[in-house]
């Protein structure tokens, strides 16, 4: 009858790196350098053979773990010829913080690959050529303060002091940023300059409301918006569609998804509501 792994007293290398789930290149690089010693050696001419102990894995899986959240291999060799529970206590309350903030910088990490996952798609699917209407879902953002275009550089110095401002929650500026106004008409007159400056951060205190947006596409490097602006209001207007809110715009693909300016795609999303007139009419499209 064949013996199982787990009923020996002694492993080979091969079946304890696979019972820890490491490499064997890994166990021989821990053996060289002092860090981890098998339990026994070969005899004779297997003397260069390496034989592990089942109760061995606690001790190789907490120095994979210490080597993992970079914890110096000389130290862990040292931890390795002399520990005690104080030390090893000291060792952990040392990197416990080390280890929540590697958590929260993953947890963002994630938060903000799934966020462009979300943009990109949203730009994938959109249909340039039309303007269409329809309800939109909330979605959580961080607003700035009211932007001060009063000078030539006026944007490159608001852009920047929106990175730069000091607010809770913290702005991290990996999220993708956009630009918003209070109502159609400031948007009509300045369509390249915001009015503030949003990121779709989940974590915002602010909010995009859900509801009806009329909503439009066009290509082209920052601040180039074409002749959407009129566009807009012209479909409104023959639609019998009323402005009654913000102005959004995002660049659905930019520098992070294209290496193309002209082929950066702007996406704006105006707050309507239809007029009595309106009422008794299909979906836009």
């Amino acid at each position: 009858m064949e013996e199982k792994i787990y009923d020996k007293e002694f492993l080979c290398i091969k079946e304890f790196a696979e019972m820890v789930g490491m490499t064997v290149r890994a166990l021989r690089h821990y053996d060289e350098k002092g860090i981890f010693h098998p339990a026994k050696r070969g005899d004779g001419i297997e003397s260069q053979y390496r034989y592990f102990s089942p109760t061995q894995i606690t001790m190789v899986k907490m120095i994979r773990v210490l080597a993992e959240i970079d914890v110096p291999l000389q130290t862990i060799k040292e931890l390795n010829q002399n520990r005690t529970p104080e030390i090893m206590l000291k060792l952990f309350a040392k990197n416990k913080g080390i280890i929540a903030d590697k958590i929260r910088f993953w947890q963002d990490a994630y938060s903000v690959m799934e966020t462009f996952i979300d943009v990109l798609n949203e730009g994938l699917m959109a249909t340039e050529s039309e303007l269409t209407v329809y309800e939109m879902p909330s979605k959580q953002i961080i607003l700035g303060d009211k932007t001060d275009f009063s000078d030539t550089v006026g944007f490159v110095r608001e852009f920047t002091r929106f990175c730069n401002s000091t607010r809770e929650p913290f702005l991290n500026t990996s999220y993708p940023i956009g630009g918003y106004w209070d109502s159609m008409e400031a948007f009509l007159g300045e369509p390249s300059r915001p009015v503030r400056f949003f990121s779709l951060d989940p974590k915002g205190h602010e909010q995009k409301a859900a509801g009806l947006y009329l909503v439009g596409y066009t290509r082209g490097y920052y601040g180039t918006t074409n002749d959407l602006p009129e566009r807009m209001a012209a479909f409104a207007k023959e639609k019998g569609l009323v402005f009654n809110g913000p102005v959004y715009n995002l660049y659905l693909f930019d520098e992070f998804s294209t290496s193309d300016p002209a082929q950066y795609l702007l996406q704006v999303s105006a707050s309507v509501r239809e007029s009595r007139r309106s009422l008794s009419r299909q979906p836009y499209s």
